[in-house]
């Protein structure tokens, strides 16, 4: 049974914890709305009333906050209490810079620090499913592994360049991003063509585009803009799609169609559609 602190206890971090007290971990709970520190109380948390109190005695500290500064702020705030080989892992989505920065400043100062941040629903950390990234020196990832693997059902190391989480984090939410936007430009088209939102979204169970983030996506990387979709014609499509939206307020379509104009006035008018990146992938 560990002795655990955890700092950030609001939809993640409180689900986290109710995670880790089901698994038998005794935890201490910190968080600065005080409200939502006490609702763990019911599943056995303690609630400390600063951060040291939290992390004092702790075999190991969680995080989740809001964003960097939070993060620098409550190190500062904490470390001085950590007892010697406290393992502290921080599961805020961070900047990759200052992830990189603080993963150095802090296992340079002595502290086994590990940035872990999540693809995980309140629900998925209160079930232990999901995914944990990592980055952070080996020997404190291996210090964490059991940990991390008792908290999700996959746990991606990425090595010890301190940024990589952070950075695969963030294209990953990205997507989520997208979809949300591309989504809602469907809806708008619906909405200018008289067609109900549940209704439009029906094409989506026969025809799903997950999978050309791998196969598209690859081919971009490498530069390779071999036409399977030629740009002018999805030039075509996409005036299409503006027309449908009859006047409704778009949220993606028009940067995209913005950046195929901007490729064709390049030169790539024959190549794929992909050719959209062109620029960025040189």
């Amino acid at each position: 049974m560990a002795s655990v602190g955890f700092l950030g206890t609001g939809l993640l971090g409180g689900a986290m914890v109710e995670g880790m007290l089901r698994r038998g971990d005794r935890v201490t709970v910190w968080n600065r709305t005080e409200a939502k520190a006490r609702a763990l109380e019911s599943y056995g948390a303690t609630v400390a009333a600063t951060p040291g109190d939290a992390v004092a005695g702790a075999d190991r500290v969680h995080m989740t906050f809001s964003d960097d500064e939070v993060v620098d702020r409550m190190l500062a705030a904490f470390t001085p209490r950590l007892q010697p080989g406290t393992l502290v892992i921080d599961h805020t989505t961070a900047s990759p810079r200052g992830a990189k920065a603080r993963v150095a400043r802090m296992n340079a100062a002595g502290v086994q620090f590990l940035h872990a941040p999540v693809f995980m629903s309140p629900q998925m950390a209160r079930d232990s499913i999901g995914m944990i990234l990592a980055s952070g020196p080996q020997a404190v990832y291996d210090l964490a592994l059991d940990t991390l693997d008792a908290m999700t059902g996959e746990v991606w190391y990425l090595g010890e360049q301190g940024d990589l989480a952070a950075s695969y984090k963030i294209f990953g939410n990205s997507m989520l991003f997208v979809i949300a936007a591309g989504v809602t430009d469907v809806f708008a088209m619906a909405k200018g063509l008289g067609i109900a939102p549940t209704d439009a979204l029906a094409v989506f169970s026969k025809f799903q585009p997950g999978g050309l983030i791998t196969s598209r996506g690859d081919k971009m990387a490498r530069g390779d803009f071999s036409a399977t979709f030629e740009l002018t014609m999805a030039r075509k499509d996409m005036r299409l799609m503006l027309d449908a939206a009859a006047g409704q307020p778009l949220t993606v379509l028009p940067s995209i169609a913005k950046a195929m104009d901007e490729a064709i006035a390049k030169g790539h008018g024959k190549d794929d559609l992909g050719a959209i990146a062109a620029e960025v992938v040189r």
